[in-house]
């Protein structure tokens, strides 16, 4: 994670498969926003990781980009906006 004043770019946010769907990432969103005081908060997945998605868009993050790695993959990224 990379984190300032100005944002927090949140590199990788990985559930170990054994424990999906019993709210961890939410725990861990929860935990970043509570943590950093940053105005603009970064995340980046794969396309076709639906629930990342739907999870990044629970918390009002708004889709910014979309392309291509050199490996074939799609990707997306994710950014929320705090405004005081």
């Amino acid at each position: 994670m990379t984190t300032n004043n100005e944002f927090t770019h949140i590199n990788s946010l990985v559930v170990d498969p054994r424990f999906f769907r019993q709210g961890i990432a939410k725990k861990m969103m929860e935990f970043v926003f509570e943590t950093f005081d940053s105005k603009l908060f970064i995340v980046e997945t794969g396309l076709e990781n639906g629930p990342a998605t739907q999870l990044y868009k629970k918390f009002g993050f708004k889709e910014v980009k979309q392309w291509d790695t050199d490996h074939g993959i799609r990707k997306i990224k994710f950014e929320r906006r705090f405004t005081n």
